[in-house]
């Protein structure tokens, strides 16, 4: 008997199938209820994705419920897309690989489900780093790694299922986190994941005779940045130029991070995609090849975005695939079926003739005045290159042509199976206005916004008002920035200006910026001080604590610390560019700086002062 507590098994035996056995048994009771109403696809999505996977996803996230159950359940899934029932075998149009892709790579976005468990247990890991005071972490800590961090634990003899699945997760882990370096202190340089590359966040620089092992020993302990020689003497230039991009902060610790978020911040969402990121690379290293090869680059994406009911929008996804049960597709699958067309009982079925050379389609395209476009969609071989030329077209257009191919297909099923036949004028009056109904239900609402300023305005009394700005050049990885601070006079209080070596992204060179000018304010010994930015981002980081674990984490929190110990009243809000032209023109003077060189100066430029 497999007793169950607070919905998860209380023992888990050495047959894992039979233990987990009832969440596949919940998931084939709720389909056989499905099964029951008549669903179009896009109500199956739903379900599935928002009931049928989600059945499992508690027990997931505490138990490896091994890949033969996931992949049972994931055939139960797929059976049940493709209309099966007891004793009724249907065809399965597409792959289960396919399925599962993405929208934007042409599938439905359905879920792996091991890889999912692996990154619900990934979650788990996390959770026991993040939060080591806790009392589950503090007894798995003495049980199975009281000498290392959860980052370091093994298998052992002995240990309990529970610890077993979350050492599974631990996989997933190492494969997106990332340290971002403060003082480099017991960081390895060879073996840790510490540069922020796609794939490899490790160097691939051969080490040779190298002595060097700890980022610190990259860092010069008299100016606390790096130390450029020595960089670029250990590593290949391109490794050279990503680690002195790195904002390195002496006394500061090295923080865990997860790389494949902006923020830094872990989620399952992000761990999911990059277990199946793994699982496709290890796939196709070892030759395997699933599924029919999508081009995410193709026409996927915009399939999703039509304005029409999501019936339209899966009929227009089988046909780019070409998985419609037409006759020839049918007895290119082995079925003994006649091939001549229901509608006009003349040539073979295939997607060519029954939308486009079919005498009812020819009169239907001409009614609606396409018959230029149904030539040229009639002379491309592929369905795939068809729905792309049908995406292309305006949208009155667009949405006209890909509801024609859905009424054909419609009138189709009808003549085939209750043999009543509709006008071709009644067929495109159906068009017409089911195109002009989505049409008029797709138009949003005009909602009038606040005018924003579009000028800049004096500070209220004893505030001083703070403008930053900074430019980035991509090709040479620098950059430069402009600071200017005015009091409730709008007279220049302080300017300032300089360049910026190895930066690797606007927003990098944003923050600088904003650094650099609060610096200048408190050199001045201000007490309230009133920062106006055009960078939104910028904005929010030093306003919240969503870019703390980024990649410029630690720059953020050195802002933080300048403003929290130096002002007394201290605001950041986010302008138009028109608002901060003087900042803009200052930074873009970067070419009467030397490398690494500041100007700072009481008065505005008069190369700035003429343009604002």
């Amino acid at each position: 008997m497999n007793e169950r507590y607070l919905g998860l098994p209380v023992h888990v035996g050495q047959s894992k199938m039979k233990t987990f056995a009832y969440l596949k048994d919940r998931i084939w009771k709720r389909m056989q209820g499905w099964n029951e109403k008549f669903l179009s696809w896009a109500g199956k999505e739903i379900l599935i994705k928002a009931v049928a996977q989600a059945i499992p996803t508690f027990a997931m996230g505490c138990f490896d419920l091994s890949k033969s159950l996931c992949d049972q359940i994931g055939a139960m899934i797929c059976r049940f897309w493709w209309n099966h029932r007891e004793g009724k075998h249907k065809i399965h149009w597409l792959s289960k690989e396919q399925m599962l892709k993405p929208k934007e790579e042409g599938g439905l976005g359905f879920r792996d489900i091991h890889l999912f468990n692996l990154a619900m247990l990934a979650k788990q890991v996390w959770r026991l780093w993040q939060q080591p005071d806790s009392l589950c972490s503090r007894v798995l800590k003495a049980k199975y790694f009281p000498h290392t961090s959860v980052l370091e634990a093994k298998p052992k003899t002995g240990m309990s299922y529970t610890w077993r699945s979350i050492l599974g997760g631990l996989d997933v882990v190492k494969k997106g986190m990332i340290w971002r370096v403060g003082d480099g202190a017991g960081l390895n340089i060879w073996s840790d994941p510490w540069i922020p590359r796609e794939f490899s966040r490790r160097p691939r620089t051969p080490r040779g005779h190298i002595l060097l092992s700890e980022v610190a020993e990259l860092i010069d302990p008299y100016t606390g940045q790096w130390d450029v020689q020595l960089v670029r003497d250990t590593f290949w230039e391109e490794y050279a130029e990503l680690i002195l991009a790195l904002p390195v902060h002496q006394g500061r610790d090295n923080n865990l991070a997860w790389h494949y978020d902006k923020h830094g911040v872990f989620s399952v969402k992000s761990a999911y995609k990059v277990a199946r990121a793994d699982f496709l690379r290890n796939k196709s290293t070892f030759g395997q090849q699933g599924g029919s090869n999508c081009n995410p680059g193709g026409p996927w994406k915009n399939i999703w975005k039509l304005r029409c009911p999501n019936k339209i929008k899966h009929f227009l996804w089988r046909f780019a695939h070409n998985s419609h049960p037409l006759r020839c597709n049918l007895a290119r699958r082995g079925m003994k079926i006649c091939p001549r067309c229901p509608v006009c009982n003349h040539l073979w079925e295939d997607g060519g003739h029954l939308f486009f050379k079919c005498r009812v389609a020819k009169l239907l395209w001409r009614l609606l005045g396409m018959e230029a476009e149904r030539v040229e969609l009639a002379s491309i071989q592929m369905a795939l290159g068809a729905v792309e030329f049908i995406l292309k077209a305006r949208e009155h257009k667009k949405l006209l042509m890909v509801i024609a191919l859905w009424i054909i297909w419609t009138e189709r099923n009808i003549i085939r199976e209750e043999g009543r036949r509709r006008s071709a004028q009644d067929l495109a009056r159906c068009v017409e206005l089911y195109a002009h109904e989505n049409l008029e239900q797709s138009k949003t609402p005009v909602v009038r916004q606040n005018c924003r300023r579009s000028h800049w305005t004096k500070p209220p009394v004893d505030i001083l008002k703070l403008n930053c700005d900074a430019s980035f050049h991509s090709d040479s990885g620098s950059g430069s920035w402009g600071a200017l601070i005015r009091d409730s006079d709008g007279d220049s209080v302080l300017s300032g200006r300089g360049r910026m070596d190895h930066v690797f992204s606007p927003f990098h060179a944003e923050l600088i910026a904003r650094l650099q000018g609060i610096q200048m304010a408190v050199n001045l010994g201000i007490g309230r001080l009133q920062v106006e930015s055009d960078a939104q981002e910028v904005v929010k980081a030093i306003n919240s604590d969503v870019y703390d674990m980024s990649v410029v984490g630690h720059l953020v929190d050195e802002i933080k610390s300048l403003v929290f110990s130096n002002f007394i009243s201290f605001e950041c809000v986010h302008v138009g560019r028109d608002c901060n032209r003087a900042a803009h023109e200052l930074a873009a003077l970067d070419h009467l700086c030397n490398e690494g060189e500041e100007v700072i100066t009481n008065s505005i430029p008069d190369a700035v002062f003429n343009r604002c």
